[in-house]
Parts: C-alpha cells; structure tokens; sequence
C-alpha cells in the first residue's frame, strides 16, 4: 500500500463535536499510540507517563464520541482489561469549509529542541519544493499555490 492509499484508508469523517474532542493534544497522542497498538488505559497512561485515571476518562471521551473501539478483552483472576484501539489516525469534517488542495492538522508535544527543529525542517521543506519546482518549470505544467503553516502554542481552554 502506497502512502497515499495508507492516508486514505486511516482517515476518519468526524463532526464539530468530534473535532473539538480530538483538538486536545493528550488526546491526540492518545490517539496515535492506539492507532499503532492497542493497549489498556494503564499501558497509555504508563507510555504518557500519565495518571491512570486522568488516561482513562481521555479515553472515555474518545469512546463516547466514536473515535476508539474496544479491541479485545482480557479476564484474568476476576480483573477485566478492555484494549483500546483508534479507529484512525488522520481525521477529516466535511462540514469544515475546504478553500484548499489539502491539509493536515496536528497536536503534538514538543520541546523547545525539538520545536525549532521541527521549524527548522519546514523551513527547508519549503525552500527544497520551492528549488525542485524552479527546476522542473520547463518540463512539467505547474499551477500556482500557496502553501502556509502555523505553530502554535495550544492553550488548555481552547480545547476544553
């Protein structure tokens, strides 16, 4: 499966209400640990380095509003562990006004390392398309786009 194709397949149709819910960024991790493996709410909040109880009203949120499923269940001496898994990792809400080609939207955690590296990476993304479609303009159509981004510090009260 090419990475087009693997996009497509893991991309959700969501609501407003949807949206606002996975707009969290410890949701949004949340969700990209179970999408690569299911795991109970005590293994998340373990990996998170999380309090268990906070992990599981997160996923609570996520049931209730579609974007987790259960897995699996497991038994074992009376203890019941439930499995979570997320039903996708790229999210789209075809209620949102579409006045671009396409578009992704992240919640990450980062320091302050990591940020400027990231920064420093789209700088160059840029600048590298930018060189390759100077280099290509004789011998392919090109059409005109613009391409923005922003980073941006994610405030609790915007999410909640």
């Amino acid at each position: 499966m090419d990475r087009k194709d693997l996009v497509r397949s893991t991309t959700m149709e969501i609501n407003w209400e949807q949206q606002k819910v996975i707009s969290n960024p410890l949701r949004s991790n949340i969700i990209a640990l179970l999408f690569e493996q299911a795991m109970t709410p005590k293994q998340t909040a373990d990996l998170l380095g999380k309090n268990p109880g906070t992990i599981y009203y997160h996923i609570q949120q996520l049931m209730k509003h579609d974007i987790l499923e259960v897995e699996s269940v497991n038994t074992d001496k009376g203890v019941v562990e439930k499995y979570y898994r997320a039903k996708a990792i790229n999210f789209e809400n075809p209620d949102q006004k579409k006045d671009y080609v396409d578009g992704r939207s992240v919640n990450i955690y980062l320091s302050q390392k990591l940020l400027e590296q990231f920064s420093e990476e789209l700088h160059e993304l840029l600048f590298k398309y930018g060189h390759l479609s100077f280099k290509e303009k004789d011998s392919e159509e090109q059409s005109p786009y613009t391409v923005e981004y922003q980073i941006k510090e994610y405030k609790e009260e915007e999410g909640e």
